[in-house]
């Protein structure tokens, strides 16, 4: 890439996070954009991004071996860090056969969960010495980044082997207390399933796992779990009861009465993080909590499964939360607006009675 380009590049990424971007979108025909507190913005002063400045910028920022994969894949993910200060996820790809970037500004420390002013009740997962943690939510609501700060609160607070299996890296766990090993699909190993058989064959305590995404995946994650060992798993869910539902179907039917038995066993919780519009610009962040008390193993075991977002609105006092009453009570405490609240609410007449309660 010429000097011209690089040093446009550089120019975007330090305005975007001078003013606190979340993302950079660069797309042929359109001039660069941002999102700022969740609102996409036009970056007015610069120019129309064209496939000659997008290939240049594309061409800087990837190996040889990555312009190969992206060849023939048409996608590509990684993260990278520029000028050591600033970190990033990129996803290139294909739009109408020109090259689209999006660049997702990540935070170079691990956040603690008391920084992230999270509920008293999510310190809990971080004391478990086995069994199946769940982290669920839609993409972009932070979910990598809980995972991160409880791998983190372990590695500081206790004497473990944690390991770690993510397409990509998205934050850099130095060894601590525990011993951390991270391992990247494409660098390390050719997939995640094969990553979770070297956690079957090494002596570990804890591992992670970027994303449930297959049969094969989630039957080595309740394998790990079943054999002593504390998984941490991420899903594209939005409710507890929907993970479930998507574990148990992903296999065949003759299996699933097996399946459920071993979910019931193995399964400690279920955390589902969501962002809701904050009043002023920002995000809170809402969770709805499942943990795996006598009702919810009996509920799974006999697939009473509906049953579960109830034992969740009756569990409060053992530290499960309800995604509606937390977002009643930011309605309450003036952060969400009621408008906002209802639009996103799982039950709206629950929130109604909230509300007026």
């Amino acid at each position: 890439m010429d000097t011209a380009q690089s040093l446009i590049f550089k120019r975007l990424l330090t305005d975007a996070a001078k003013k606190e971007a979340s993302d950079l979108h660069l797309s042929v025909g359109s001039r660069p954009m941002i999102r700022v507190d969740g609102a996409l913005r036009v970056m007015d002063d610069e120019d129309m991004m064209t496939q000659e400045s997008l290939k240049g910028i594309v061409d800087a920022v990837t190996t040889d071996e990555q312009r190969a994969e992206l060849n023939t894949k048409k996608d590509l993910i990684f993260t990278t860090v520029f000028d050591n200060r600033i970190r990033a996820k990129i996803h290139i790809f294909f739009q109408e056969g020109f090259f689209t970037v999006s660049l997702r500004f990540l935070s170079v420390n691990v956040k603690t969960l008391r920084e992230m002013k999270l509920p008293e009740s999510l310190f809990h997962f971080t004391h478990l010495q086995d069994g199946l943690v769940i982290i669920g939510g839609d993409n972009g609501s932070g979910r990598t980044t809980l995972a991160a700060a409880f791998l983190e609160e372990i590695n500081r607070s206790s004497v473990k082997h944690i390991l770690t299996v993510e397409d990509p890296i998205e934050y850099n766990l130095v060894s601590n207390k525990s011993i951390v090993n991270q391992r990247e699909v494409g660098r390390d190993v050719p997939s995640i399933e094969e990553g979770l058989v070297y956690a079957q064959k090494e002596d570990v305590d804890a591992v992670f796992i970027c994303d449930l995404g297959n049969e094969r995946v989630i039957r080595k994650a309740l394998e790990l779990a079943d054999a002593g060992i504390l998984v941490f798993v991420i899903m594209n869910t939005n409710s507890s009861l929907t993970a479930i539902e998507r574990i148990i179907s992903s296999f065949d039917e003759h299996e699933q009465v097996l399946i459920r038995e071993l979910l019931a066993q193995v399964l400690r919780g279920i955390i589902i993080q969501s962002l809701v519009p904050k009043i002023g610009g920002s995000f809170v962040t809402v969770h709805e909590v499942l943990l795996n008390n006598a009702a919810v193993k009996t509920f799974i075991q006999s697939n009473r499964l509906q049953q579960l977002p109830q034992v969740i609105k009756a569990s409060r006092a053992e530290g499960m939360m309800s995604f509606d009453h937390e977002l009643a009570k930011y309605v309450k405490d003036q952060e969400v607006t009621a408008e906002q609240a209802r639009e996103v609410a799982k039950d709206k007449q629950t929130l109604e009675l909230l509300l007026h309660t």
